[in-house]
């Protein structure tokens, strides 16, 4: 059997034969670390009878959304993978010679907490705080290995470049012999999106800190004609503003239309209002689901409104930033809002990786529909045996 593997396997075992006890992979958009981490894994518990290997990421869904997708496809690259070895429900597939690979998100305190193990591989490290981290190093007997796109401010795992156990080295797109070329022109759009988001996805480096959350943007006078809808999102308030926006989608671009920024209005004046915008009742509009009841409100008046499935702000913020960005010229909130919307500082003015909870409700509203529209994981490659 001959499976072909990148310059990111070849990494992991030269750290093996150094005797390091960590390997940090940092790198770029699909720069192939972990489906060819997972590779590596499993041939080295071929090697070894009876070992047990943790898989850790911080939630259940993007654990199963992406690195047990990934598992599963290298087991079958090994032939290998057999359902009846696949134990859904306890987290663990075990191999042929005993060694067992096991998974689990750390959404739960307790699980963090759970018995030791030989060897740990933690998926998106930079997901992690460092409480989590300590809890799973002192349970781990052998090698670790973590993989993080370089996309936080602050990490703590950028510090462990600095221990002497630490093997640690960047990988980026250029690295993976084995992505068509639709999926690394989509990386290196970002050149024309967001410079920070080039510098963490393209090339596979830590963005420079800047205070504003966004930074490139563009007006125009009108949505083309051939942009479609992607959908409307709503965003509640009553002290603070009421927005609804309308977000259009072409190719790479975003284009983005205010329908709505009022403060000090019931629901059923908003409603009176958004009755002006002649809105298809069948259209949906993704909405804040804090706020059950004015969904409610909506809904009895037929609008299609749906609560958004809560995701983090930053992930948000990622699918926003993805893009290039397009305001209409009249969209004077959503213009003043990308331009004053920042990064929270610490007392040693210090940027943090958390925005500003104010200059934000357009921007939450285009969120809610991006996070509701917009595939979780966009595009897949996978390596050629």
């Amino acid at each position: 059997m001959k499976i072909q593997t990148s310059i990111v396997f070849d990494h992991l075992m030269r750290a093996e034969e150094q005797g390091k006890k960590l390997v940090v992979l940092q790198g770029g958009s699909r720069s192939g670390k972990t489906f060819n981490t997972l590779i590596w894994w499993v041939q080295k518990l071929l090697r070894e009878k009876g070992k047990t290997l943790s898989i850790v990421r911080k939630t259940l869904p993007s654990l199963k959304n992406s690195i047990l997708k990934d598992l599963m496809e290298v087991l079958e690259m090994f032939e290998l993978y057999n359902p009846q070895k696949w134990h859904k429900q306890d987290g663990y597939y075990e191999l042929p010679n005993g060694s067992i690979i096991n998974w689990t998100s750390l959404d739960e305190p307790q699980k963090i907490r759970g018995s030791k193990r030989d060897y740990l591989y933690c998926n998106e490290a930079n997901e992690l705080d460092i409480e989590d981290w300590r809890q799973l190093i002192m349970r781990t007997e052998g090698m670790v290995t973590l993989d993080l796109n370089p996309s936080e401010i602050n990490c703590w795992v950028y510090e462990l470049e600095n221990r002497d156990d630490c093997y640690y080295f960047k990988t980026t797109w250029r690295d993976n012999p084995f992505l068509s070329k639709s999926l690394i022109e989509e990386i290196e759009r970002l050149k024309t999106t967001d410079e920070n988001y080039y510098r963490i996805y393209s090339l596979g480096e830590r963005g420079i800190p800047t205070t504003l959350v966004f930074n490139t943007w563009q007006t125009i006078d009108d949505i083309p004609k051939d942009a479609q809808l992607l959908g409307r999102g709503m965003d509640f308030g009553f002290n603070s503003a009421t927005a609804l926006v309308e977000v259009y989608k072409k190719d790479n671009s975003l284009y983005l239309k205010e329908l709505l920024y009022v403060r000090n209005l019931t629901m059923g004046d908003i409603i009176y209002k958004m009755n002006e915008f002649s809105i298809e009742k069948t259209d949906a509009i993704w909405c804040d689901s804090a706020l059950p009841q004015n969904i409610e409100e909506l809904r009895r008046v037929r609008y299609n409104a749906k609560g958004v499935e809560k995701q983090s702000i930053l992930s948000g913020i990622d699918k926003i930033k993805r893009h290039q960005i397009f305001i209409l010229k009249s969209s004077t909130n959503i213009l003043n809002e990308f331009g004053s919307y920042k990064w929270k500082v610490d007392k040693d003015g210090k940027l943090l990786d958390k925005p500003e909870d104010e200059n934000n409700h357009t921007i939450d509203a285009i969120r809610y529909v991006l996070d509701s529209t917009l595939n979780k994981r966009q595009g897949n490659y996978k390596i050629l045996v």
